[in-house]
């Protein structure tokens, strides 16, 4: 049995959820893209959501492996925000 500490995010969300840290950066930013695209939310508040992100994960990556996200992000925003809403 592994003991979890309550407020390791790190733990919790990268190692036990995705894996390893880049299948939790894309993850994540296919879940901010699929928010921003069902809530309709405007590119701006995207954009703003993305950056935040981005700024607290700077410490883990360097900024060129954060900006291929932030691409990949953009295209999971555009594609999702095309489906109809049902």
């Amino acid at each position: 049995m592994v003991f979890v500490e309550p407020l390791n995010l790190e733990y919790i969300f990268v190692n036990s959820l995705a894996g390893s840290m880049e299948i939790f950066f894309f993850v994540a930013i296919a879940l901010f893209a699929y928010l921003a695209a069902r809530f309709r939310m405007p590119n701006q508040v995207f954009l703003m959501m993305v950056a935040v992100f981005i700024l607290f994960m700077a410490k883990f990556y360097s900024l060129f492996y954060l900006l291929l996200i932030v691409l990949v992000g953009l295209f999971f925003y555009y594609v999702l925000s095309k489906i109809p809403k049902t």
